[in-house]
């Protein structure tokens, strides 16, 4: 089977720019690939790349494999020939018996309206885009008998021309976008068991980021989720590294200063405002040029505009929010889509340092003088 894969933003680069991110989406390609044991050639074409695969009765799994590659705008299994037009029709009709053939609708095939939609990138080629798609018809109509219908076609035959090449498909699935894993450096997540931050870390890696994962680890528990969610999110990120830090110290020493001045009210600001802290140190270590982490614009206690500002005061590192602006249903939807939703919501671990009445509009002032009395 080959496959020929789309992308977006990337054609959009200079030269030398597109080339080097075609080259980096072409190695993740194949080290995703390697992971479930597939082998492949990865070509990169004219602003396409062509996957020739190597290993019989993995096609499906490489199919949905696909769908997890930052960079793919859209992929569609090819049929190969020559730049002629009659062995472009031939191909066409040859795929179009197949496609009606495993729909198994028996006398009804005759009912089947489609559609020819053509790209020519090889501009040389004699036909204008709307002439093969009206040739290639015209032939389908005379072997197969089949209606045309281009506002709502049953199937849609496909056709790219290339330099040297042409493809034609009847299948086109969409892939996520952005840019190739690991095209704009290193950055540090912050993740936890819960919704949001799984998805904070698939957003970064579709925008090309390297991220490392770090776990501020409160329970066993909770943990046991998180590397759960780890497993699915390095389908996105091959290269994906994973850290855990035992919190628990941390937080038992916060609760027992706050406690002595009366201020347990302030605990989730402080606790954010530390793991913040932690998260620098992780994040210079390791060479990361950023923090990502879940917040989401009003959600809980701590992320309120006000507390937001206080938290993030103090910490001298780039803070990436890739959710802020987004909703709760928004974020519950990528996280489906992702396959981390399940996981998150499969057994609820409330936090056991949570304050009846938790601050949720702390002044600068105030975070202040309390950091000075408690000296974390």
């Amino acid at each position: 089977m080959e496959i020929l894969v789309r992308y977006g933003e990337i054609g959009l680069k200079s030269t030398p720019i597109r080339r080097n991110l075609e080259e980096i989406l072409r190695k993740n390609i194949i080290k995703l690939f390697r992971k479930y044991e597939i082998d492949a050639d990865v070509i990169i074409l004219h602003r396409r790349l062509l996957i020739k695969l190597n290993t019989k009765n993995k096609e499906d799994l490489a199919i949905k494999l696909l769908k997890k590659v930052s960079g793919i705008v859209s992929y569609s299994p090819v049929y190969e020939c020559r730049l002629d037009i009659e062995e472009i029709s031939n191909t066409a009709i040859q795929l179009l018996r197949k496609k009606i053939k495993s729909l198994n609708i028996g006398d009804n095939a005759k009912n089947i309206t489609f559609a020819v939609k053509t790209k020519r990138s090889y501009k040389k080629f004699p036909y204008t885009s709307v002439e093969v798609n009206e040739k290639v018809g015209e032939k389908v109509i005379e072997k197969l008998g089949l209606n045309v219908d281009l506002e709502n076609p049953d199937i849609i035959i496909g056709i790219e021309i290339l330099k040297d090449r042409a493809y034609v498909f009847t299948e086109k699935y969409e892939g996520i976008g952005g840019l190739p894993a690991g095209s704009q450096g290193r950055a540090l997540c912050l993740i936890s068991d819960g919704i949001d931050s799984p998805v904070a870390a698939f957003m970064m890696i579709r925008r090309g980021c390297r991220v490392v994962l770090l776990h501020l680890k409160m329970s066993e528990e909770a943990l046991n989720k998180v590397r759960k969610i780890v497993e699915i999110l390095s389908d996105y990120d091959t290269d994906l590294e994973f850290v855990v830090y035992d919190y628990k110290k941390d937080m038992n020493n916060l609760i027992e200063k706050l406690s002595q001045i009366k201020k347990e009210n302030y605990t989730c600001i402080f606790c954010k405002k530390n793991m913040l802290k932690v998260a620098k140190k992780y994040a210079k270590y390791l060479d990361c040029d950023a923090i990502i982490t879940g917040d989401n614009l009003g959600q809980v206690a701590s992320q309120t505009l006000k507390n937001l500002r206080v938290i993030s005061e103090g910490v001298d590192y780039l803070i990436l929010r890739p959710l802020i602006g987004l909703d709760k249903d928004e974020i519950i939807k990528i996280a489906k889509n992702i396959g981390t939703y399940e996981i998150s919501t499969e057994k609820e671990i409330k936090c056991p340092y949570l304050p009846k009445h938790p601050k949720t509009v702390a002044k600068p002032e105030e975070i202040k003088k309390i950091e000075e009395k408690i000296k974390l």
